[in-house]
């Protein structure tokens, strides 16, 4: 590999760092020239479909539990190394050889490595032209969704990434039948069942070799392996010359069938269309199987004089994971992508007809507005919920619609929905499409959300908004303090979506930081309330994501946000706003364990927000009696560190011991926290009280509210703890209305 400074050093200059991307490119280009001819070498010399097999087999990371880019932060063969070979085999006719790889295994995995490298190497060529930093942010926005197509595989949860393609099959189901001839289910049935099908004979291959290896003497394994995968019966003369091949040896014989084994891996990864027809349930011919899977599979040779420069940014196999063989078979070493393809695959039907696309999208759109509606009226059973209000801007004059309004007491989340998909330009990162993608999925609902949030605050009163279905939505705005603007997509944008600042840095939009609003995938946001299950909590989310968006410099896409959540609240201190760099990008892995167990059955406990047991409770207790400024002392409490929320409690603990004991100070005592960073900063107030009245621990408590300790805090919740009773977790919950949450995003 090739040896070059590295350009993010901070001693080099602009200059200095341009010249080592073009270098770096430079070099890139060339080795990978000379690897993918070693590759091609590969396909001329052995069997193709065996040489996906073998890769898929030996070269990925499959063992069960084992998740090695979380352990080791990276991954030497990560899974579209095989598709590019898939693609790769069929730039010819194919080659039949029975001949194992043997001792070349090891030189063909690195040249499959060295290939895939120089080629992401090869992307800092699009710094060529780059003169100031602002076009090296633009790049680099460019290169991040390049990098992204390239490698990030399955942009949910298997069972989410097939409820999503299932509930899409289904709005369609009719009118699809009648253009295309079969049922969108029968297909997406078919494609699922290959995952399971598929795992199910790599499996029984893997027992049928220890069966061989377990032989005690070379007749009992040469026996066996016969038996088992249906080769010709050798005869006494053939064993002895193969006996004698191998000294002799009992581990060496078996080493050498193992590897003619691997010659049959092609089967494991080969659907015949009598197998395609006995995954569904629904009625189909082996003739209609032959019919869908024909439109989604090449041919050997069909690639020939494709551009193996653009392979990997618009890899065929994506749009046709299959390949057909002489035997009218369907191969295919791409099953553990297919719930990540199957809404592309599905949409590729439809976009044959123009009649049927275009209800689709019509429809795409009042499912992803309906799924967003059914998930916070699930998240937030007490909120105010309004759908599709119309409204007249006064200053543009122009009638828009809101998607949906969530108004719980002081809180308003706005959020507008957006089913546009990313089109294949746009994940190759070609400028002009990228940018009118990300203007589409990102600016455009921000500017809506905002708009509206200006629009009620500028006009504090009960509303009445008119529908698409004719009824109206009628509402008070003048209690709500803090507005939240949010974008929902169907569509998954990775780190590049949910980076506000890398936009605004690339000045590919004329928006600032505080005129954007945060874009998470449905699914994303399906996860994000299952891990919350506070209203508080969300709440608390979606307000602290904008704001730490706006002040951090991070690498990570949504889910990472949600396990540094979980982590810390965002509760960072002043590295928030210093010009730290987090890069976040496999905190997603620790939320693995628990929704992949959830997926399979397995008991996994959930994570989620880390905090005292006794803070814990406190807010458990306060979303449930739901007093006048429940949020709002939620909200203060959730901004607190962890060590805070320790420190709390024990000075607590020893006041309420000194008071409990009747020797206190003051007549009236307290313990008091300041919480946060200087620019954000809350206080707590322990209160334990005994042997008073109701009135004049309210006296005490507006007191403590009026004093100059607390003048400077943004936001007071008080804990009063009646000694008489001993409530637990506490007696009264109090503070002051005059609350400030919100940070300015602009400074």
């Amino acid at each position: 590999m090739f040896e070059t400074p590295n350009p993010f050093r901070t001693d080099l200059s602009f200059e200095e760092k341009m010249a080592v991307f073009k270098d770096i490119a430079a070099d890139a280009n060339a080795e990978y020239e000379v690897e993918f001819e070693k590759i091609m070498q590969y396909f001329k010399r052995y069997d193709p479909l065996y040489l996906c097999a073998f890769a898929f087999n030996y070269f990925l990371d499959n063992r069960a539990g084992i998740d090695t880019e979380a352990i080791e932060g990276k991954i030497d063969f990560p899974p579209f190394y095989v598709e590019i070979l898939q693609c790769l085999a069929l730039f010819q006719n194919r080659h039949y050889n029975a001949e194992p790889l043997h001792s070349n295994a090891p030189h063909f995995r690195d040249t499959l490595i060295k290939l895939n490298t120089n080629l992401s190497y090869s992307y800092y060529g699009l710094t060529q032209n780059v003169s100031s930093i602002d076009e090296l942010h633009l790049v680099m926005l460019r290169m991040g969704m390049m990098l992204h197509t390239l490698a990030v595989r399955n942009w949910a949860y298997e069972s989410q990434m097939q409820s999503v393609a299932r509930d899409l099959a289904s709005i369609i189901q009719t009118r699809f039948r009648d253009k295309l001839g079969f049922d969108p289910h029968i297909f997406l049935d078919i494609l699922f069942g290959i995952v399971s099908n598929t795992s199910s004979k790599l499996n029984t291959h893997f027992q049928n070799i220890r069966k061989v290896v377990k032989g005690k003497t070379h007749d009992e394994v040469f026996d066996k392996y016969e038996e088992i995968f249906d080769v010709e019966v050798t005869s006494v003369d053939q064993r002895e010359k193969m006996w004698r091949g191998v000294s002799r040896k009992l581990m060496s014989l078996k080493i050498v069938l193992m590897e003619h084994s691997d010659l049959a891996l092609e089967k494991v990864f080969t659907s015949s269309a009598k197998e395609l027809k006995m995954l569904t349930q629904h009625e189909i011919t082996v003739e209609e199987c032959h019919l869908i899977f024909e439109k989604i599979s090449l041919r050997f040779g069909e690639l020939q004089g494709t551009d193996k420069n653009h392979i990997f940014l618009n890899n065929p196999v994506h749009r046709k994971p299959f390949i057909k063989t002489d035997e009218s078979e369907y191969f295919s070493v791409l099953p553990y992508m297919f719930s990540h393809l199957s809404v592309d695959l599905l949409e590729g039907f439809i976009n044959t007809d123009k009649e049927l696309t275009k209800y689709y999208l019509a429809e795409k759109g009042k499912y992803l507005e309906k799924k967003i509606e059914d998930l916070f009226r699930t998240a937030f059973p007490t909120a105010q919920i309004f759908v599709g209000s119309k409204w007249k801007c006064p200053d543009t004059n122009k009638l828009y619609e809101n998607d949906l309004l969530i108004i719980v007491k002081e809180f308003a989340v706005i959020v507008e929905a957006k089913s546009g998909t990313i089109s294949p330009p746009a994940r190759r990162g070609a400028k002009d499409r990228l940018f009118e993608t990300l203007k589409q999925l990102v600016v455009a609902p921000s500017e809506q959300a905002i708009r509206f949030e200006t629009f009620l605050k500028s006009n504090p009163k009960v509303h009445t908004f008119k529908t698409t279905g004719g009824k109206s939505n009628v509402f008070d705005s003048s209690g709500i303090k803090y507005f939240i603007p949010l974008g929902v997509t169907l569509s998954h944008l990775g780190s590049i979506g949910c980076n506000l600042k890398k936009l605004t840095e690339a000045k590919i939009i004329p928006n600032k930081i505080n005129e954007l609003a945060p874009s998470i995938s449905l699914t994303d946001l399906e996860i994000i309330f299952d891990l919350l299950p506070l209203q508080s909590e969300k709440l608390h989310y979606f307000a602290r994501r904008r704001e730490f968006d706006a002040h951090m410099t991070f690498q990570g896409d949504e889910l990472d946000l949600i396990g540094f959540y979980l982590d810390t609240g965002f509760n960072i201190g002043e590295d928030e706003f210093n010009g730290s760099f987090m890069n976040l990008t496999l905190k997603s892995k620790e939320l693995d364990p628990y929704f992949m167990g959830k997926e399979h059955g397995v008991a996994v406990k959930k994570p989620h927000l880390i905090k005292t047991r006794y803070w814990q409770d406190i807010l458990n207790v306060v979303e449930e009696r739901k007093s006048p400024n429940w949020l709002q002392s939620s909200y203060i409490l959730l901004h607190t560190l962890l060590k805070d929320q320790i420190l709390f409690e024990k000075k607590f603990n020893e006041l309420k011991m000194i008071v409990r004991k009747g020797k206190p100070l003051k007549k009236h005592n307290w313990s008091l926290l300041k919480t946060g960073p200087k620019r954000r900063q809350y206080a707590i107030i322990g209160y334990p009280y005994k042997n008073i009245t109701i009135d004049e621990r309210n006296d005490v408590i507006k007191m403590i509210v009026d004093s100059g300790e607390v003048q400077d805090a943004r936001g007071i919740v008080i804990i009063g703890c009646n000694l008489d009773n001993e409530h637990y977790p506490y007696s009264v919950l109090a503070g002051s209305s005059l609350t400030d949450f919100f940070d300015r995003l602009d400074i």
